[in-house]
């Protein structure tokens, strides 16, 4: 069945057949409409393979085999393959709810018929029609799903609108992957809409649909210098990374850093953004990945690699010593010299094999920098702690009846007298 014959069965539902709910409200292109809802039979609709929750296992696959096609019997596999394994323990749960309670919540469908929200109930119900160990009997509703039919002039950006709000706003009982509101918020700033309008789609606060966005640009931009382009499945588990890489990086190319040497704001930052790359391949721990970028601050000027000059130099120089020289064959080649195999399986092992080559050298320049990292931070503590005993003293307010009046005043003044004579016979 094609888009136009989708479109001309849902028309007839629309006019035949009596609505399962009605009164429904939603805004649909800025204004409050009413809407009913249809039991439409699942087999004349069409799965969205952009769906937020599966988006970056969608892009990637797409960027190393195909794009899917919805109304393809193959790709409409693949597609429930990749909402199932999105949330499996969800999906077991949705499943057995759907099975015994029905479908509670209505979805929304275009006027030709493809899913915009409740991909995922969809796919369970499909799912269960499909069980032969349920009984024909308990499943029959399983063959319909209930949902708001759009009017025909729902346009891309309606569309989008609707989605992110039902999905990712409201519909926010099965968490997103960590990656996915990344590529939200991107796919509908590429639309043509506001932060503003992002922040109100998603639930999020303005702040962080900003963040959203720089940090998919940083993404993006990792993707690319390891021939990794629109393969986002290969950022997993590395979200906080990028967040504070994307934080650091900021604020040191705006300069004005407190406590921070004269690094060059383009070149020094740019050297610190390829070294980082490079730490997040190798998976370098969230923690241990801070000493490199840490921003310093009024007490802590070493925070990190980057903070101090000589540790940073001598750091920049072992590691870009120890990565020069490094060849590996392009993600295009492995695939091509691969076919049929699992992609997946094959970058890998081209990351492994990066790994293998080159780790060691970095986990050692990592560890002998830290070391450095950290006598400087020992050396450090003495003054550290006076400027806070410094700070305590001069906070004493003498003016109190308490300071005269109070014997322990007297006796904690001539222990701390008799100390700081013997710090300065210390330093004689």
């Amino acid at each position: 069945m094609n888009a136009e014959q989708r479109k001309s069965e849902l028309k007839r539902i629309q006019e035949t057949t009596t609505p399962c709910m009605t009164g429904i409200t939603l805004t649909y292109h800025g204004e409050r409409t009413t809407f009913n809802a249809y039991r439409i039979p699942l087999s004349i609709l069409t799965y969205n393979p952009y769906n937020g929750r599966i988006g970056s296992v969608v892009k990637s696959y797409e960027r190393q085999n195909h794009a899917l096609d919805p109304d393809n019997s193959n790709d409409i596999v693949l597609i429930e393959k990749f909402l199932w394994e999105s949330k499996k323990e969800a999906n077991e749960r949705t499943k057995k709810s759907l099975l015994e309670d029905h479908q509670q919540r209505y979805g929304i469908v275009t006027a030709d018929g493809k899913i915009i929200d409740g991909n995922r109930r969809a796919s369970l119900l499909n799912n269960i029609w499909r069980d032969d160990s349920i009984a024909a009997n308990l499943k029959q509703h399983a063959q319909f799903f209930e949902a708001i039919i759009l009017p025909i002039d729902a346009d891309r950006k309606e569309i989008l609108r609707l989605e992110t709000t039902y999905q990712m706003g409201e519909d926010a009982k099965v968490d997103y992957g960590p990656i996915e509101k990344y590529l939200k918020a991107g796919d509908l700033a590429s639309e043509g809409f506001s932060n503003n309008e992002i922040a109100n789609f998603m639930g999020v606060k303005l702040a962080d649909v900003k963040m959203y966005i720089d940090v998919l640009k940083m993404m993006d931009e990792y993707l690319d210098t390891y021939g990794y382009t629109g393969i986002y499945t290969v950022l997993d588990t590395r979200e906080d990374s990028f967040q504070k890489l994307d934080s650091a990086l900021r604020g040191y190319a705006a300069g004005g850093v407190s406590k921070m040497w004269g690094y060059d704001v383009e070149a020094d930052v740019s050297d610190l953004k390829s070294i980082a790359f490079d730490y997040i391949r190798l998976g370098l721990d969230q923690q241990d990945f801070r000493d490199i970028i840490r921003k310093p601050s009024k007490n802590n000027t070493d925070a990190s690699f980057f903070s101090n000059e000589e540790i940073w130099q001598q750091f920049t120089d072992a590691h870009f010593e120890a990565v020069e020289g490094i060849n590996e064959k392009s993600v295009d080649d492995i695939i091509r010299e691969n076919p049929g195999a699992d992609v997946g399986r094959l970058l890998r092992a081209r990351d492994n094999a990066w790994k293998d080559a080159i780790g060691e050298k970095l986990n050692e320049n990592f560890q002998r920098s830290r070391d450095k990292l950290n006598n400087k931070q020992q050396a450090a503590e003495p003054i550290k702690l006076l400027q806070k005993a410094w700070a305590a003293i001069s906070a004493v307010d003498t003016s109190q009846d308490s300071f005269k009046d109070d014997p322990g005043v007297k006796e904690y003044l001539d222990e701390i007298g008799k100390k700081v004579k013997e710090y300065g016979e210390i330093l004689q």
